[in-house]
């Protein structure tokens, strides 16, 4: 989880936000997950409901939320599909971790061994890198903590 800020907000750690309007899909995970780190932070935000994410930028767009909050990956979407994605960053700092998976047909293990064979060959080889910067590279290179999931998933043979 992470913000969607305006490139010019200086918004890059949770801590930027306190005082702000934050734009969220209620009955998320996101919603749950920011609640319970702006409580930690003891942070004021005014909570700015959205029925969905066109919403949320929209929110963005007309002034009425500072940022918006969602899955990390899906704001970088938003961002890159917008008219003006050069107007758009990502705030740096991550307030909760979303896991995603690969969905398989049950009942074969065979191609589950495969799809994760050659997905850990890709982390161990450094090849996910190129085709991570690929699809999210304008808004977010290679971070630290992205380079240790690399690691702790390049499973050796």
């Amino acid at each position: 989880g992470s913000l969607l800020v305006h490139s010019n907000a200086n918004i890059d750690r949770l801590s930027d936000i306190d005082g702000k309007r934050i734009a969220v899909v209620p009955g998320t995970t996101t919603e749950k997950v920011m609640a319970e780190a702006l409580q930690k932070a003891k942070l004021t935000v005014q909570m700015v409901k959205v029925k969905e994410h066109a919403e949320g930028i929209a929110a963005l767009e007309n002034g009425t939320a500072d940022a918006y909050a969602s899955d990390r990956v899906i704001l970088i979407g938003l961002a890159m599909t917008s008219k003006d994605p050069t107007k758009w960053a990502i705030a740096d700092q991550y307030f909760s971790y979303e896991p995603y998976g690969l969905v398989l047909r049950r009942g074969d293990p065979d191609f589950r061994l495969a799809v994760n064979r050659v997905l850990a060959r890709l982390y161990r080889s450094g090849e996910i890198v190129p085709v991570y910067e690929r699809w999210f590279g304008s808004f977010e290179r290679t971070s630290n903590l992205l380079q240790a999931m690399y690691l702790l998933h390049s499973l050796p043979e």
